[in-house]
């Protein structure tokens, strides 16, 4: 296609509908535009910033018809962090528009003709702010003074916050106390620049139905202050019950836990209730980040999973196998499914600290765990992957196996789409419900059943 538009254009473009990352979309002869902060239903002057052969990007200059659903942002930084992008949509709204994403996103890759009202309403969070049960956030000393913060999105430029809204009240009140004690005791963020400091980010999660928080501290260099530092904070904020330092000086690897970790105080792990089951979860075990849209969200794959108590079924990408404890009193036997060896112990941690019996956790990968079950059937399998989704490998395994029932967990709608277009040659596709993992992000859950095609 040969482009009309070059970068520096100013346009005025209707906004059609939102992307995936929140932002506007608007058509310049048939070249999709992509503008942040612009809305569905509004008219805005743009100027082109960036130009390719199947889309372009804009800068919003100007809006020239605002959306009635349009509201004011609640955070200050909102447009400088990135870490949220959809508090300028009325919430309601933004439910709407995350269901949109996932019919858009079934018309691109899904390949079939797929009814709408396959596609329910999005269940939205009773309580859409100060959600978040962790953060992991960077730690960075400006003009002698340390500060708690996020770098801003496809950035290295660091904005410090001093209360966030999406995140639970408690860990905000955590963060600012280890400030104020840095500050007090010397303990800096490190410095990029001049090399110099100790403490790379913080990592606070908090159980919001055992009211316990554990506190890890991500080390650039030791500094024999920060046990000082721990016994003063442990005064000021009594609900930290676990606090860990983790030894990791090397900038270019990704994450945040390393095996140099060393508990400095307390239990090694905190108590989450959730079901009326206890989890026992260590720093780097991964559990859902908003505790009350989690327990919706295993309910919902309950309800559409619909196990009979003579069936067996398979809880793939396990995690702490928090499926497993939700469904385990409704089937024969569950398989949890996990390679982290670390989310495995957890796991057996809290199946054991519930006296769940008909579970076995199995470290291994999903074509390992199904080759050494070949001999069992399975009746339906459980799935709750990253955003890379299943993947062609599990999927010819999930057609090898044919097992009568799906319920897919999915945080990505791109690539859920894609992974219905192969599994729907064998099922067939019953319902999909949206839930608001993350509200004000564009970031969009669902669950969804597919059931076996009959043999004709």
């Amino acid at each position: 296609m040969v482009q009309t538009i070059l970068v520096g254009d100013l346009l005025t473009l209707e906004i059609k509908r939102m992307g995936i990352n929140g932002e506007g979309i608007g058509y310049h002869e048939k070249l999709a535009i992509f503008v942040e902060h612009a809305l569905p239903g509004e008219t805005a002057e743009i100027e082109v910033t960036e130009v390719f052969d199947n889309r372009a990007y804009g800068k919003l200059i100007k809006i020239l018809t605002e959306s009635e659903k349009r509201v004011n942002p609640f955070c200050p930084v909102y447009e400088q962090c990135g870490g949220c992008q959809t508090q300028h949509l009325d919430y309601e709204e933004t439910l709407v528009q995350k269901r949109e994403i996932i019919l858009k996103a079934l018309e691109r890759y899904a390949g079939k003709a797929i009814p709408e009202k396959v596609i329910k309403k999005t269940i939205g969070a009773s309580h859409p702010t100060h959600y978040r049960n962790k953060a992991s956030l960077p730690v960075q000393k400006l003009k002698n003074k340390n500060h708690f913060g996020m770098y801003a999105r496809n950035s290295n430029q660091f904005i410090k916050i001093d209360d966030c809204p999406v995140q639970n009240e408690q860990i905000n009140h955590i963060l600012r106390s280890i400030i104020a004690l840095m500050d007090e005791l010397g303990v800096d963020g490190y410095n990029h620049k001049n090399r110099r400091g100790y403490i790379r980010s913080l990592v606070v999660r908090v159980s919001e139905n055992k009211n316990e928080a554990q506190v890890s501290f991500i080390m650039m260099n030791k500094s024999n202050r920060l046990e000082d530092l721990v016994q003063k904070l442990l005064v000021k904020e009594p609900s930290i019950v676990s606090v860990y330092e983790v030894m990791n000086p090397d900038l270019k690897k990704p994450g945040y836990f390393t095996e140099d970790m060393k508990l400095i105080y307390g239990k090694e792990t905190i108590e989450e209730k959730l079901n009326q089951n206890r989890f026992i979860l260590k720093p780097e075990a991964f559990f859902q980040l908003n505790t009350a849209q989690a327990h919706k969200f295993y309910l919902e794959m309950k309800r559409l999973a619909q196990l009979k108590s003579h069936e067996v079924a398979i809880d793939a990408y396990a995690g702490i196998a928090p499926v497993s404890h939700y469904m385990h009193q409704d089937a024969k036997h569950i398989y949890a499914v996990e390679q982290d060896p670390s989310a495995c112990e957890s796991a057996k941690l809290s199946l054991k600290a519930n006296q769940i019996q008909n579970v076995t956790v199995l470290q291994s990968d999903f074509k390992r765990a199904l080759s050494g079950l070949k001999e069992k059937k399975i009746d339906v399998m459980f799935f709750d992957p990253p955003r890379t989704g299943l993947g062609d490998d599990t999927i010819d395994l999930i057609l090898k196996f044919e097992p009568k029932r799906l319920i897919y967990g999915s945080c990505n709608p791109s690539t859920l789409a894609k992974d219905l277009n192969a599994l729907l040659k064998s099922y067939e596709l019953i319902e999909i419900v949206p839930i608001d993992m993350f509200p004000y992000t564009s970031l969009v859950e669902s669950v969804t059943l597919l059931t076996l095609k009959k043999q004709s």
